[in-house]
């Protein structure tokens, strides 16, 4: 009797379904955190409200404190209840304006860049005013946009009236070009005026 040879052992399959498994679960995974981190930045783009200066109350022709649902409705926007008698009284927050800036607030020099003298017939001039105040920064910082009027003696046309404007520390001058009637003619500055925006 003949016994035929067994058949030679196939090899094995790979088994796939594990790494089937694997990559469902990787997927699961990063749909999740994709879900989270959009949903994240989207409450991180959502605006907070800030203080504002408009009333809280439903009518907003009316200054709190105002009648809610069941109580008051606060400035600061916060609730109370009616258990009170009579409203909160209304305290409109006060910001002190600074003192409105003069002239002998500030000193104001000359600094002069070149002087050329021919003379008998007088000198050219060319000078720029420099301006110091005599208060803190943040206080001139305070009123914003300034302009300061001086006028400079000398030339031999007359007065020379300019402005010059600053905003905080930061001052915006220009410079003046003067003929003198001699080389003996000083040249002065004296401040006309403030004015603040």
């Amino acid at each position: 009797m003949y016994i035929p040879p067994e058949p030679a052992a196939r090899p094995a399959k790979p088994r796939r379904w594990p790494w089937i498994l694997a990559a469902a679960i990787v997927v699961a995974a990063l749909t999740a955190t994709l879900t989270l981190v959009l949903l994240g930045n989207e409450r991180d783009g959502k605006k907070v409200a800030s203080k504002s200066t408009a009333s809280p109350c439903r009518d907003q022709t009316l200054k709190p404190p105002c009648q809610g649902i069941s109580g008051w409705i606060l400035a600061d926007g916060s609730y109370e209840s009616t258990t009170r008698a009579t409203p909160p009284a209304y305290v409109a927050p006060t910001t002190p304006s600074p003192p409105p800036l003069t002239p002998a607030d500030f000193t104001l020099d000359l600094k002069t860049y070149s002087k050329k003298c021919f003379g008998s017939a007088g000198c050219i001039v060319v000078v720029e005013p420099a301006l110091t105040y005599k208060g803190s920064a943040e206080t001139m910082a305070s009123h914003g946009m300034c302009s300061l009027t001086y006028d400079i003696t000398g030339d031999e046309s007359g007065t020379v009236t300019d402005t010059l404007s600053f905003v905080g520390t930061n001052v915006t001058a220009h410079r003046s070009v003067l003929s003198t009637p001699s080389s003996k003619t000083k040249v002065t500055v004296k401040i006309v005026s403030v004015s603040c925006t």
